[in-house]
């Protein structure tokens, strides 16, 4: 049996040896010559991945049993033309197109009344839109409309703010959303629809920084409680809602929410693909006791005769930090056996050097290459704790 990776980054390969361990023969495909996935795969395939028609011709002769779930942005949308021209479980072309489109995406979800929201849409080359002309709707969000990984998103309180900080930069040479901005805490969701039935495997709360970027530098898993049921159920009516609206049956997902203040989950987007960031190949894993890629692999395949389950596990507290110093040079890194013996790591990847600097945490680029450790106690309290203690163990010094 065959398994096709579109799009060989190097968050693809986990899920490669995941697939290569249930005896899958793993073809990859990807622009980049230079991709890692490519060399973790048993073939590659060097190929526009933007041209359907294009992996077509490659996937004719070598057709898939499975496309694999990895993380990848826009092109998306060619896993799920290969589902449809296969018949494969998983993403469909149609509700790829909506999920990675947040115009599109906010058009359909509005329609149904799950996303209620004001959207501005800015196209490429367009004249400068007055800023007061929004003014019933700021604070405003600006992200470009297609993209990922938190690239280019900003909040501007005031006409002032937004005119000085991006319009007066127009044109700009892709298409742009300015949206109203919903206040409260932002939450992640890992989950999986089978058969159109939605399963949250874990809710991840959100550290970030302060605006305008608000970028993300931690999650903290969310266990169900007593405390917290109400929210659990609000948030997977919501997803099952979602994934209706915008036609999902049998993929993974994951997206980013907000706790309004009443209580309810807003939506900013999904997609139906896992996570990126050390998420689905390493803290989803730990903190819900549930391995999504593997278990989907299984599901879309019922010729591997081997079971599968997305129901999460109880499991403690935990939380995965990434290194979000800024503007400082590292002077020195703390010795990893000595952090192992006083804290309760889980997990230890740091990629910081002695003599580096390391600038302004803006979006996912700027911070994700840095590394990242795993903790778990028994209260987000002393998670918080522990991280102020790690910290201190590096010695920094600002450089502005």
């Amino acid at each position: 049996m065959r398994a096709a990776v579109i799009g060989a980054s190097s968050e693809s390969i986990y899920t490669i040896q995941k697939a290569r361990e249930l005896g899958l023969y793993v073809i990859a495909l990807d622009g980049n010559p230079e991709a890692p996935g490519l060399k973790a795969a048993d073939a590659s395939f060097v190929v526009d991945i933007r041209d359907p028609e294009k992996v077509f011709e490659i996937l004719d002769k070598n057709k898939p049993d499975v496309v694999l779930p990895v993380p990848i942005g826009r092109y998306l949308t060619t896993t799920g033309a290969v589902n449809d021209k296969y018949g494969l479980v998983g993403v469909s072309a149609g509700a790829a197109e909506i999920c990675t489109d947040k115009y599109e995406f906010h058009k359909v979800l509005n329609e149904k009344g799950l996303r209620n929201a004001e959207l501005y849409l800015l196209p490429a080359g367009s004249d400068v839109p007055d800023a007061s002309e929004l003014n019933d709707i700021y604070p405003v969000v600006v992200k470009p409309r297609f993209g990922s990984g938190s690239r280019g998103v900003e909040v501007f309180n005031t006409p002032a703010e937004l005119e000085e900080k991006f319009l007066k930069n127009q044109p700009y040479d892709e298409d742009y959303c300015i949206e109203s901005c919903v206040p409260g805490p932002e939450y992640g969701v890992d989950g999986v629809f089978t058969e159109g039935k939605f399963t949250l495997i874990l809710l991840r709360g959100k550290k970030n920084t302060l605006p305008p970027y608000r970028e993300c530098v931690g999650y903290y898993s969310v266990r169900r409680t007593d405390d917290n049921k109400e929210f659990y159920d609000r948030v997977e009516h919501l997803m099952q809602k979602v994934g209706e609206a915008i036609g999902f049956k049998d993929t993974l997902i994951h997206a980013d929410i907000i706790k309004d203040s009443n209580n309810n989950p807003f939506i900013i987007e999904t997609s139906a693909r896992p996570s990126g960031h050390n998420l689905h190949n390493l803290f989803t894993p730990m903190a819900s006791g549930v391995d999504e890629v593997t278990e989907f692999i299984k599901y879309a395949i019922p010729a591997l005769e081997k079971s599968y389950s997305f129901e999460p596990q109880t499991a403690g507290n935990m939380v995965i930090r990434y290194f979000d110093f800024e503007n400082v040079r590292v002077n020195k890194v703390p010795d990893e056996k000595e952090l192992y013996k006083k804290y309760p790591l889980k997990a230890w990847q740091c990629n910081l050097k002695k003599g580096m600097f390391l600038g302004k945490v803006t979006n996912g680029a700027s911070i994700m290459g840095r590394g990242y450790y795993v903790l778990e106690a028994a209260t987000h309290f002393e998670l918080d704790g522990y991280c102020d203690d790690i910290k201190s163990e590096f010695e920094l010094e600002e450089t502005r």
